[in-house]
């Protein structure tokens, strides 16, 4: 009577040793087809500019949230699971992301690739004991680098697809040289006395440069503290004596110190810059959306 109990418990057991052998016993290494494959960053400018080369084939992750001032970003035990999962974490680099080797040393993946999009170009303001500006993607040609960079990483890590990131990348890297042509031409409107500005914080530096404007003052520096009531009054004595036609804000970033000073002086003002942050409408949605609507405000500003 014992005899089909222990072919029942056999049986059994053979079936759990197949079910073991079939799944794997051990952790499985990272997936590397693109089809599933998970990449994180942390800004959303940078990830519009990683799916436009990853296509349906690429996950993208950006770990501050649409909208949000990044420098105030401090990662949660959520996002620290989602870079766990990833096979690439791509940073911009030059002080932007402050907890980027405690967030990889906590994500605790071995197969997780860092990539630094900033590597290879000229950072402004960079001393030793200052990673300096890290705005760079703001100039359309280092955008163009980030862009070749993520390329190549995605390749690297997925050979069988490189035909199809190569040909996103193409068609991507001529959208963004058309775009970097009609920022010169469309800047190149507004009279040459007029091309001075003051902005909220130090974002703009790449911009200028590459597009022809002077910065006068940023509102706050470094550390994001207001500026004292001297350097306030001295805000108010150049945008006088410069005859500075608009004052602009940024989104993500309180308004309320612009548009105090704009009251002040009575100069107009210009909201909703976008530069850390993408926006949530067709026309800030993007970086090709973002750099235009940034590149209208400003002109229709100062012509």
């Amino acid at each position: 009577m014992k005899k089909p109990h222990r072919q029942s418990r056999m049986m059994g057991l053979l079936s759990l040793f197949v079910f073991l052998f079939l799944s794997g016993c051990t952790p499985q290494p990272a997936e590397t087809s693109a089809q599933s494959l998970t990449v994180a960053t942390s800004i959303s400018p940078i990830a519009d500019l990683i799916r436009q080369v990853g296509g349906d084939k690429v996950n993208v992750i950006n770990l501050v949230p649409t909208g949000l001032d990044p420098h105030d970003f401090e990662p949660k035990p959520d996002d620290i699971r989602k870079v766990a999962q990833s096979s690439i974490f791509f940073a911009n680099g030059a002080g932007e992301e402050l907890y980027l080797d405690k967030l990889v040393q906590n994500a605790a993946n071995p197969h997780l690739q860092t990539v630094v999009l900033s590597n290879g170009l000229n950072i402004l303001d960079k001393t030793a004991g200052n990673p300096g500006n890290p705005h760079l993607w703001l100039d359309v040609k280092n955008a163009e680098h980030y862009v070749e960079t993520i390329r190549d990483s995605l390749i690297k890590v997925s050979p069988a697809d490189s035909a199809y990131f190569q040909a996103n990348a193409d068609k991507y890297l001529n959208q963004l040289d058309e775009l970097d042509q009609w920022i010169k031409v469309t800047i190149g409107e507004i009279p040459p006395e007029a091309r001075q500005i003051i902005v909220f914080h130090e974002a703009w530096p790449y911009y200028a440069n590459r597009y022809g404007l002077t910065i006068l003052r940023s509102l706050v520096h470094s550390g994001e503290a207001e500026p004292e009531p001297k350097d306030y009054a001295e805000l108010i004595q150049l945008i006088k004596q410069k005859n500075v036609r608009a004052l602009f804000g940024e989104a993500g970033f309180n308004p309320k110190l612009v548009q105090q000073l704009a009251e002040d002086t009575g100069v107009k003002y210009v909201g909703n810059l976008y530069d850390d942050t993408l926006g949530n409408t067709p026309n800030s949605n993007s970086y090709l959306a973002m750099m235009r609507t940034n590149t209208q405000a400003i002109v229709t500003a100062l012509k």
